[in-house]
């Protein structure tokens, strides 16, 4: 099961790079955004919820339909790159402009436009998210090298978090009003997105890949069995439940940090730090955990633990800012596990998919799974958005009510803790552990050497 490496240190690392663009995007808007629009443009919690939610129904489409193109397109850059650098100009374009919106416009005319601007955004990310995420089953077909080169990647992952959530408020403090300083972080990670993209395109030039194959089953019979992939379906759900949970989190943090404990939101710039560089001194390790008793188990455990750090909140006295450290310390220590392993396991289930379609679909696989991760974002940030209305949340509310700071005292966790306890049920049930791959890779190639030997006998 374990090899040699066959990746040099340029590919490996430069590829992992291109994860900036995605991790630094994920984090504002995942922690950022929902503020942005509530606090920012007077946008009703409600209303900000909808228009986080339907740019999102376009993914329906956009991300399956990119995996199938990726996997045919033919070029002299490979099947996956030249999207790296497409997709990352039109998303940095879009991500500039998502926050240099009006800032005295009618809140309802500012959220139509952001509804325009965000569709760009989701397309640019689906134009670059797909096809990337399609490499790492291409660039080794290690198990457990697999591990390792995902873990590079959510190391990289966890030190963009850091940049974004230490860099953004800092930018916002600069600035010499809100909306300067959104215009600015607009500009500084819509450029970061850019600059990922290119260094990944122009870093992973050599490194392995899966050349041009013709596709011979139309799209619906590509998604027949692509759904008779029984470890993609379980593992998909339970990434879906898993990123609900986490957006909800990140989400509502900020309001019980602003609200509950009468913080400023600048305080989010030092705690969330605290949690990514927990993030990454600990992803080798888990990556370690993962090789020795199983990527399944030891994402069980990290489910596990969050589950009781997100229900450890209300519990911090008011006020008590060290409490708030050392939640985010354990956050991040668990949550280091919970984004490395589903993404190291999801590219096993490739070879799962080859052995009963014949064919190498990456794309068509990361297509699903990217789908169902931007899915999982957006409804944690609706589910987020939910919870404030049905605590009576106001936006620009100096003093809110009690029964408002009480909600958010021992409520915001709530949602996530249990969509993430429906997430670590279902990793119970994947059962494509490294011994079943070890048969799946025997079986494929017994199957390519019966089909060189067929031709060399023609």
């Amino acid at each position: 099961m374990s090899g040699a490496s066959s990746l040099g240190a340029v590919p490996k690392f430069g590829w992992a790079f291109g994860q900036f663009a995605l991790a630094s995007h994920m984090a504002i808007i995942s922690i950022y955004l929902m503020y942005y629009l509530t606090e920012g443009h007077g946008i009703s919690a409600g209303m900000a919820g909808m228009v986080l939610l339907l740019p999102r129904i376009w993914n329906v489409v956009t991300d399956p339909l990119m995996g199938a193109v990726s996997d045919r397109t033919r070029s002299r850059w490979g099947r996956r790159r030249p999207y790296l650098v497409a997709g990352a100009l039109v998303w940095g374009a879009g991500f500039a402009a998502m926050f240099a919106l009006p800032s005295h416009a009618d809140p309802a005319v500012t959220a139509l436009w952001f509804v325009a601007v965000y569709l760009v955004v989701n397309t640019g990310v689906t134009l670059y998210h797909v096809p990337y995420s399609a490499m790492a089953p291409e660039m080794t077909r290690d198990y457990d090298e697999r591990l390792k080169l995902i873990g590079y990647k959510e190391m990289a992952a966890r030190i963009a978090v850091l940049l974004a959530i230490a860099g953004a408020p800092l930018l916002l403090e600069a600035a010499a009003t809100p909306a300067q300083g959104y215009r600015w972080i607009g500009l500084a990670f819509g450029g970061l997105i850019v600059v990922s993209g290119l260094v990944a395109f122009f870093t992973t030039a050599s490194a392995p890949a899966v050349e041009f194959q013709p596709q011979t089953m139309s799209l619906r019979a590509q998604w027949h069995t692509l759904r008779r992939n029984r470890p993609l379906g379980i593992l998909s759900l339970a990434y879906l439940f898993g990123n609900i949970a986490s957006v909800a989190f990140s989400a509502l943090l900020i309001y019980f940090i602003t609200v509950v404990h009468g913080q400023s939101p600048a305080l989010m710039g030092v705690l969330y730090p605290v949690g990514a560089l927990t993030s990454v001194l600990l992803t080798p390790v888990w990556a370690r955990i993962g090789a020795r008793i199983g990527k399944r188990e030891a994402c069980r455990i990290a489910y596990l633990g969050l589950i009781v750090c997100w229900l450890c909140p209300g519990l911090v006295p008011q006020g008590a800012v060290w409490a708030l450290y050392l939640l985010m310390f354990v956050h991040g220590a668990f949550n280091a596990a919970a984004e490395l392993l589903p993404n190291a396991m999801v590219p096993d289930t490739v070879e799962y998919d080859e052995l009963n379609s014949g064919s190498r679909r990456e794309g068509t696989i990361y297509g699903a799974w990217i789908f169902v991760q931007q899915t999982g974002m957006a409804l944690g940030g609706f589910a987020a958005s939910v919870a404030l209305v049905l605590l009576g949340y106001q936006a620009g509310v100096e003093q809110h009510p009690g029964s408002v700071v009480a909600g958010l005292r021992w409520g915001f966790a709530v949602v996530p803790a249990a969509a993430l306890a429906v997430a670590w049920w279902l990793v119970g049930r994947y059962d494509l552990d490294a011994w079943r791959f070890a048969e799946i890779q025997h079986a494929l190639a017994a199957r390519r050497a019966a089909a060189n030997t067929e031709t060399a006998a023609r």
